[in-house]
């Protein structure tokens, strides 16, 4: 049985999947994946921290708070400002559009953004790294199911 947070990350990449046209289907669910200039535009959608707090005794069950973080990657072109915000509001309409993260999470949403160039690969790429803050409940004793 994956953890709620694998099934959260695999269901937000499966929305962004199908709902940002402008990067043709190229999300992927690591931090690490090699991208060549034939790849860009693409997303990499990882988590990046978790914090949890008890909620209640009776069942024993945790409040989670988990940081979900969108890379866009970019050809950094004269464009890439407008590039990059085009494919944001796509990220941002398709998460907007799954709230609850298909009965996942009682809420996401983004809470910032970092826009970024590296000029030190074999093609200058641009990346936004967008996070957002979702929250789930689970019980101490089953970290796979969601509550």
């Amino acid at each position: 049985m994956a953890h709620v947070r694998k099934d959260i990350r695999d269901r937000v990449a499966s929305v962004l999947t199908t709902g940002v046209t402008l990067v043709s289907s190229r999300v992927y669910t690591s931090r690490v994946y090699p991208l060549s200039e034939a790849k860009l535009p693409a997303i990499a959608v990882y988590t990046s921290s978790e914090t949890s707090n008890l909620m209640s005794f009776q069942p024993p069950t945790l409040q989670r708070s988990m940081s979900l973080t969108v890379d866009v990657y970019a050809r950094a072109v004269g464009t890439f400002d407008d590039d990059v915000d085009a494919i944001c509001v796509q990220i941002e309409d398709a998460i907007g559009a799954d709230f609850r993260v298909n009965g996942l999470a009682k809420q996401i949403h983004l809470i910032s953004t970092e826009i970024d160039y590296n000029g030190e690969a074999e093609q200058p790429v641009g990346i936004a790294s967008m996070t957002f803050e979702v929250a789930y409940v689970t019980s101490i004793l089953d970290a796979s199911t969601a509550r």
